[in-house]
């Protein structure tokens, strides 16, 4: 096999072990069983714990990025994609997520370790997030979907604390249906703006 294939897979595997346990529940032995490496090759591969789970956020956040793209790119509209993402796409609303809530809200939650390296990248990433969502809204703002007078920033930061209260909400319901019924009502009040 492949070394870069063993590693993106090994990867793969810890994003969906820290999503699960958090960063300071997992083990560097649970790290070996999910990944089927030995400590030596984890360090050869990744640097550091730390290291790994910085790695694992981004590509968390690149998956989200590429699905909402697709998503975009499809879409009737802006607005359109972008309740469509929350709707379809995000791990709230996403069986095959390792738990219903997105992961860099999860991580920010749980992760006050003292460790400025995976603080800066929560930081990093979730700034991009609220870019990317202020992207799109300003973009419907261009094509007459909101008013002119709209401010794409603060319609993107209050989609963000939404995303985020709903993702808390979601770590302490039980019933899923719940969740599913906020979420839908999320993505229509997004679709509605107009």
């Amino acid at each position: 096999m492949n070394v870069s294939h063993d590693k993106d897979t090994a990867l793969d595997q810890a994003l969906d072990l820290f999503w699960t346990k958090g960063y300071a529940s997992t083990s560097l032995k649970d790290l070996e069983r999910a990944t089927g490496m030995h400590p030596g090759s984890l360090y050869a591969a990744f640097g550091s714990k730390a290291k790994l789970y910085c790695l694992s956020l981004e590509r968390y956040a690149k998956r989200l990025s590429v699905l909402r793209a697709e998503l975009q790119a499809q879409a009737a509209s802006p607005l359109d994609g972008l309740a469509d993402f929350i709707a379809i796409a995000h791990p709230l609303s996403d069986a095959d997520a390792p738990l219903p809530v997105c992961y860099l809200v999860k991580a920010t939650l749980e992760t006050s370790q003292g460790n400025q390296a995976i603080d800066d990248k929560l930081s990093e990433l979730l700034s991009q997030n609220d870019a990317t969502f202020a992207s799109i809204f300003q973009q419907a703002i261009t094509a007459g979907d909101l008013p002119p007078q709209s401010d794409a920033t603060r319609l993107a930061r209050q989609l963000s604390a939404d995303l985020a209260g709903l993702c808390f909400y979601a770590l302490r319901e039980e019933d899923a249906n719940v969740i599913k019924e906020m979420v839908t009502d999320l993505a229509k009040r997004v679709r509605c703006q107009r």
